[in-house]
């Protein structure tokens, strides 16, 4: 059965596997949502993708914004007229919210909106492992924080019905281990009336010089109605014990508590407080810690728990010893799991346990030995693995190869791994990659500044610092690697591809015109695959007096490969000639085709046919003309 038919069963009580995300969208399903809004972001991005796949079929208008300040103002908008909204996002794409998030806070809305953030402990795929707490706290809204992918269905449904009675957005806070992994999930009945959008207008929509602190006053009216919430939920609870110490666990870390207290034979003698809100939930610490001489905290990422713990023994009186990420009886960085919970357990308690997983341990440590050191590349046939190896061909016929690529988020970060030297140094954010090339190159610095930044990149965050660089006249480069999808987070479209998130075809943007509307004159488009053609256009481009804009334009090759099969189209596959190969490593080491590997006992190079794809490159690249075709296969 196709994922999209069990989203949209309405049989109430069976049980369906969910990834977490797709627990997270069909808690949204049920609580009648009508509007949903998102820009890919691993690990938040199977929320929309999964709403989408059903959207026609409820009604709900679901849509892959240019990026995610745009998609909450969209979500927020669609509130105000009082529908069910919902905008889900990783926790670095709640950052370009704070603008619009530090206003509506004061405004209130007037239907349900939810704000699912996803974050990334251990920051697997992301530049950092921010704490997105923080936001609750800043802008004094609820937050709710299930413990796994079951909690977080209700969670949402809970969230949409406390944002109506509190007149607020709440969020719910997601990690990646909730929103990647899989569980039983009860279905629920879907709420399927719909209802009509009706703008009431009126002063607190309009959050000008004046406005604010009498809506301040009212936020903080609400907390005293927050409190209340938090004192009742059910995603709060305490578990008191006979025990001296008390663990208190926020969100995911609740799960590995009662896993190591179980395994550590301990589930009778510790008392533990589960946390699924910020605010805290004050009265059932407060209990907690009248009853307990030691406190351990657990929480994702940062010890903020642990602060607020602090200054209500210090309210209260009492002393019981807390511990946690402060005192670092509990690791400050990298995500908990089951293992980590455990050491620091046992460490505060003093107590002997034998290791939890001695032979996984073991096995472990055999395979790294073993297990040959790989760096991160491209996939096979990649054009970026092309664009790059132009980029650099052309930075020695114009610049003696000095180059300073100034990089951004996507698949191309994978350059600064994949060759030797690295062709990204540098990358922050979305679209820093034009605004830092900007100051590099206005620095004066001699070598070429590169950009590179990817399509649904530049649509993003990239066109503001692309209309600076015009503007200011900086001697710049700016590469968009135009591979027709938001590959890197599971090839969603943008608004550079023509289609929808619900699959409809739409008006196409064309970074070309883009870049040639922002006053940049020198504007070229070149296929990655045609190297020679492609090098000399790059090195005209890098002469340029000012800001130049190459596209490079060629379909990701998973995309293309899913393509072929579809349509039947046969992919080339290419051999090397021993004969005739010097062992140069040109197409191993410049190239950098994990395609390609090198016979170090024969001094040649070979092409692995299982992984070959057939982009040809190798060949072009090949200064002794010895790879060439050898057959096609479907």
């Amino acid at each position: 059965m196709r994922k999209a038919e069990i989203i949209a069963k309405n049989n109430p009580g069976e049980k369906v596997l969910l990834l977490g995300n797709e627990a997270v969208a069909r808690g949204a399903i049920e609580a009648g949502i009508q509007v949903a809004t998102s820009y890919p972001g691993t690990p938040a991005s199977e929320i929309l993708s999964t709403i989408a796949s059903v959207a026609n079929k409820f009604n709900i208008h679901a849509e892959w914004s240019t990026n995610e300040m745009v998609a909450f103002e969209t979500a927020a908008g669609a509130a105000m007229a009082g529908l069910r909204s919902m905008v889900s996002l990783k926790h670095v794409g709640l950052n370009w919210c704070a603008d619009p998030l530090m206003a509506i806070n004061q405004s209130g809305i007037s239907g349900g909106f939810v704000i699912a953030v996803a974050d990334d402990p251990g920051a697997y795929s992301s530049q950092n492992e921010q704490d997105s707490r923080y936001y609750s706290k800043m802008s004094e809204l609820l937050m709710l924080e299930p413990c796994d992918a079951a909690e977080a269905k209700e969670a949402v449904k809970e969230a949409f019905n406390l944002s109506e009675k509190l007149e607020l957005p709440v969020f719910v806070r997601l990690v990646n281990r909730i929103c990647h992994s899989r569980a039983d999930i009860t279905l629920g009945p879907i709420k399927t009336e719909k209802r009509k959008a009706s703008f009431k207008r009126g002063r607190r929509w309009v959050m000008i010089a004046g406005s604010s602190p009498e809506r301040h006053k009212w936020l903080h009216q609400k907390q005293r109605e927050i409190e209340e919430v938090v004192g009742n939920l059910w995603l709060n609870k305490l578990e008191l014990k006979k025990g001296e110490l008390g663990i208190v666990s926020a969100g995911v870390t609740y799960t590995y508590v009662k896993d190591a207290l179980n395994k550590l034979g301990l589930d009778g003698e510790v008392s533990v407080l589960k946390i699924g809100t910020y605010p805290s939930p004050r009265k059932l610490i407060e209990q907690l810690l009248k009853n307990v001489k030691k406190v351990l905290v657990f929480e994702e990422v940062e010890p903020l728990v642990e602060k607020e713990i602090k200054e209500i023994c210090f309210d209260l009186g009492v002393k019981p010893v807390v511990r946690g990420k402060l005192t670092n009886d509990v690791q400050r960085e990298k995500d908990l799991n089951v293992d980590s919970v455990s050491k620091s357990i046992v460490e505060v308690l003093n107590i002997k346990h034998k290791h939890l997983n001695p032979v996984r341990d073991s096995a472990l440590k055999k395979a790294q030995e073993i297990t040959p050191p790989r760096r991160l590349l491209m996939c096979p046939g990649c054009p970026h693995t092309a664009t790059f190896y132009i980029i650099r061909k052309a930075g020695f016929k114009a610049a003696k190869g000095k180059i300073i690529y100034s990089g951004d988020i996507g698949c191309y970060s994978l350059g600064f791994y994949a060759f030797e030297p690295p062709r990204q140094d540098t990358q922050f954010c979305m679209g820093a990659s034009i605004g830092v090339g900007c100051g590099l190159a206005q620095s004066g610095i001699e070598d070429v500044v590169v950009a590179t930044i990817g399509d649904s990149t530049i649509i993003h965050a990239g066109i503001p610092g692309l209309i600076n660089a015009s503007y200011n006249k900086a001697k710049l480069l700016i590469v968009v690697f135009d591979n027709g999808a938001t590959a890197m987070t599971g090839f969603q479209p943008h608004p550079g591809t023509g289609v929808t998130a619900t699959g409809e075809k739409t008006k196409k943007v064309n970074i070309e015109d883009i870049a040639k509307a922002c006053g940049v004159e020198y504007v070229k488009v070149i296929d990655p695959y045609s190297v020679d053609e492609s090098v000399k256009v790059v090195t005209e481009a890098m002469k340029q007096p000012g800001v130049s804009v190459i596209i490079s334009r060629r379909l990701c090759m998973l995309e293309w490969l899913r393509k072929a099969r579809r349509e039947g189209m046969k992919k080339k596959l290419y051999e090397v000639d021993v004969e005739k190969c010097t062992g140069c490593k040109i197409c191993v080491n410049e190239l950098g085709c994990p395609a390609i590997v090198f016979d170090q006992r024969n001094n040649v190079a070979a092409i692995d046919e299982v992984l070959c794809n057939g982009c040809g490159v190798c060949a072009q690249v090949c200064p002794v003309d010895a790879i060439h075709k050898i057959k096609e296969v479907t």
